[in-house]
C-alpha cells in the first residue's frame, strides 16, 4: 500500500504519516513542515468568521444534550446550518481541504436527517454519542488554527527571521528560545478561548507504526511512523517541529506577504508564487529585478548615467531640447552605459567624458543629421 493510505481523517482526528523529511496526508506527499507553514496563510477575518461559528455551535451545546426528541427536532434544522457554515470554512484550508469534501458534506446530511432523530434522541445510543462527539470536535478546530496561527507568525517575525542560518541547531534555539520566553506566553494568555486547543510545546499523539511500498521504488517496502491527532492544536505543533528538525521552516514573503516552506539553508526572502506587484513575474523574480535595481543605484556607471539623463529629461521639459535630440540624447548616453559596464578600461577612463552633456548632445546631433 502507499504511504498515507487508509488514514480516515476527518473532523474528529488527524492522521500523518512521517517518513524521512516527508509526511503524508491522505496518501499524497508534503514536505515536514508544510502544513504549519500553510495554515498561517489563513486570512485572520476567516478565524474570525471560524471563531464565532463554533461559539455559537459552542454556546448549544449543553442545551443539545439534554434535550428532548420534540425539542431536539426543532433545534436540528438551525444547528444543521451552523454545522455547515463551520464546515464549509474549514474546507477551505489545510489539511481538511485535502479531505473528501462530499463525503464530510454526506454525513452532515446523515447526521442531521430526520430518519436518524429516534437515534439522535435515544440516551446512550451509539448515533447519539457519535453526534455530540463530532459537535465537540469541530469546535475546537478554529481555537487550534487560531491559537497556532499566532503563535507561528510571533515565532517567524521576532526569531526564525532573525537567524543567520537556516539549519536544525539554529532552528532548535530559536524554537527554545521563542517557547521559554515570557513575553511569548504573555501572547498566548491573551488570546481567546485559552482553554480550548492552547498552544503548547508537547503536542499530545499516539503513534504507531505501519508498512508501506517505498515512494520511490515499488519493488521496496519500508516502516512509516504513523501519528494520530485528536487534538488539532498538536498537529499543527507537531508538523511544524518535525520540520524543524529537518531544516524546514515557514518564512513570510517580502513581496506578498504570504508564507511559504524553506526546505534548504538558504534564507529567501520570497517566495515562487506570482508577484501582486507584477503578474508577469514571480515574487522571488521581482525581488531578484528590485534588488538589482536598488544595487544599479549605487553602481558609478549607473549612478552617472541616472543624472545626465535625468539633465537632459529636464532639458526637454523646459523647452531648450527638442522631443528628437531628447530621444536620441538618451539614447547615446544608453550606449555609452552599456559600453562601460562590459569595458573596464573604457569605464574608468573614457566614459566620465563621453557623458559631459556637451558631447552627449554632439553625438546626437551627428546621428539626426
Amino acid at each position: 500500500m502507499p504511504i498515507g493510505n487508509q488514514q480516515n481523517n476527518n473532523f474528529l482526528r488527524l492522521t500523518l504519516d512521517v517518513w524521512q523529511d516527508k509526511v503524508f496526508h491522505n496518501e499524497k506527499e508534503y514536505p515536514a513542515g508544510y502544513f504549519a507553514a500553510a495554515i498561517l496563510n489563513t486570512p485572520m477575518d476567516e478565524i474570525g468568521e471560524m471563531l464565532r461559528a463554533g461559539d455559537v455551535i459552542l454556546g448549544r451545546l449543553l442545551e443539545v444534550s439534554i434535550a428532548d426528541k420534540k425539542k431536539l427536532g426543532a433545534m436540528l434544522p438551525l444547528l444543521k446550518e451552523q454545522v455547515q457554515t463551520l464546515a464549509e470554512l474549514l474546507l477551505k484550508y489545510p489539511p481538511f481541504c485535502f479531505h473528501d469534501k462530499e463525503q464530510e458534506r454526506h454525513l452532515i446530511e446523515v447526521m442531521f436527517s430526520p430518519e436518524t432523530l429516534n437515534d439522535l434522541a435515544r440516551q446512550g445510543s451509539a448515533t447519539r454519542n457519535f453526534f455530540l462527539r463530532y459537535l465537540k470536535s469541530i469546535v475546537r478546530i478554529p481555537p487550534a488554527i487560531y491559537h497556532f496561527y499566532a503563535a507561528g507568525r510571533f515565532f517567524e517575525l521576532d526569531y526564525l527571521r532573525r537567524l543567520k542560518k537556516h539549519d536544525e541547531t539554529f532552528f532548535a534555539i530559536a524554537a527554545h528560545d521563542c517557547f521559554t520566553s515570557e513575553l511569548f506566553w504573555e501572547e498566548m494568555h491573551s488570546l481567546q478561548a485559552q482553554e480550548m486547543e492552547p498552544f503548547t510545546i508537547t503536542p499530545e499523539l499516539n503513534s504507531s507504526y505501519v508498512f508501506a511500498r517505498h515512494p520511490k521504488d515499488e519493488k521496496k517496502m519500508v516502516f512509516v511512523n504513523r501519528y494520530f491527532f485528536e487534538h488539532f492544536i498538536s498537529f499543527y505543533i507537531f508538523d511544524l517541529m518535525n520540520g524543524l528538525h529537518h531544516g524546514h521552516a515557514p518564512s513570510q514573503c517580502r513581496g506578498c506577504g504570504k508564507y511559504f516552506l524553506t526546505t534548504n539553508g538558504h534564507m529567501p526572502k520570497y517566495c515562487d508564487g506570482i508577484a501582486p506587484q507584477d503578474p508577469r513575474l514571480t515574487c522571488r523574480q521581482y525581488g531578484a529585478k528590485m534588488r538589482q535595481k536598488e544595487q544599479n543605484k549605487q553602481h558609478p556607471v549607473y549612478r552617472l548615467h541616472t543624472t545626465r539623463t535625468g539633465t537632459i529629461r529636464k532639458h526637454y521639459e523646459r523647452g531648450k531640447i527638442p522631443y528628437e535630440l531628447r530621444q536620441e540624447a538618451i539614447y547615446v548616453a544608453d550606449m555609452y552605459r552599456e559600453r562601460a559596464l562590459m569595458d573596464k578600461d573604457y569605464a574608468a577612463s573614457g566614459y566620465e567624458r563621453d557623458m559631459e552633456l556637451e558631447h552627449i548632445y554632439a553625438e546626437a546631433q551627428k546621428r539626426l543629421k
